[in-house]
């Protein structure tokens, strides 16, 4: 299309380069309705933006070459490797919701445990129960747990290698044999997102890889999830709540979902 402007450069990690003009205003919507949604379709963009599907496409290849979302058939979503919010925007959200519902895990840290820990975090607080309960295994990618409870308990620690997430706590894993190296006790997993038909999403691929590999492993799945995560949409498939142990959250989440009984296999432990 003429008068499109070619991508600038000189532009940060995770940031769109500096485009000027119509195209470059409407790349920089797009990567904010993907990052806000996890997703988008190229028929929705196209609508939104009065142009053809030509454009769009045109505009999602030239952010997938930067780095910043990838393209699917039909759409694209937010790129692996870029935090949806930067570490310090997430750790201000409900903080003192997190902090109870981590409380909630005390009864399953019993001593000797060995313990998958997600990402995300609504578990920074996790070393405050945790000296309370000696000879704990944690292993997780998530380096705020890793650094708080290697410092403040006597938990012996394990951090799965990978990429560290930019402007985050994140370590993207690598596939490799670590992922079979133990058998859990529990498996404590977070959420971006949780469906109205029970689906628990997430935004980064190679953060769902991980916890998919690890579920398989763990005698006890327990998902951690204050109640803004429900009814958010987010493009990848961690699980759903018909497999998941034990489901800790604010307010009853039975009215979240269109069919309720995709919480009969589930014990809710619902914080006033």
């Amino acid at each position: 299309m003429s008068g499109e402007t070619a991508p600038g450069v000189g532009a940060g990690p995770g940031m769109a380069p500096p485009e000027t003009g119509r195209a470059g205003e409407r790349r920089q919507a797009i990567l904010q309705a993907v990052r806000a949604n996890g997703a988008a379709s190229v028929a929705e963009l196209a609508a939104r933006f009065d142009v053809t599907y030509q454009t769009i496409r045109r505009d999602l290849r030239t952010l997938e070459l930067q780095g910043l979302l990838q393209k699917g058939f039909g759409g694209a979503f937010a790129s692996p490797g870029v935090a949806h919010h930067t570490h310090d925007e997430r750790h201000s959200i409900q903080v003192a919701v997190k902090r109870q519902l981590v409380l909630a895990l005390e009864e399953f840290l019993v001593p000797g445990a060995t313990t998958f820990v997600g990402l995300g975090t609504t578990f920074d607080s996790l070393h405050e129960v945790l000296a309370r309960h000696p000879g704990v295994l944690i292993a997780t990618p998530n380096l705020e747990v890793a650094h708080s409870c290697a410092l403040k308990t006597d938990a012996t620690v394990y951090v799965y290698g990978g990429y560290v997430r930019n402007k985050d706590s994140s370590v993207l894993t690598l596939a490799d044999d670590s992922r079979q190296r133990f058998k859990f006790d529990v498996a404590v997993i977070g959420a971006s997102a949780i469906d109205r038909d029970g689906t628990v999403q997430e935004f980064d691929p190679m953060e769902v890889d991980l916890v998919r590999s690890i579920l398989p492993h763990a005698r006890q799945v327990i998902l951690v999830a204050h109640d803004e995560k429900f009814e958010r949409r987010a493009p990848h498939v961690v699980t759903q709540l018909a497999d998941v142990d034990v489901l800790i959250t604010n307010g009853d989440p039975t009215a979240r979902f269109d069919d309720p009984s995709v919480l009969d296999h589930t014990r809710v432990i619902a914080l006033a």
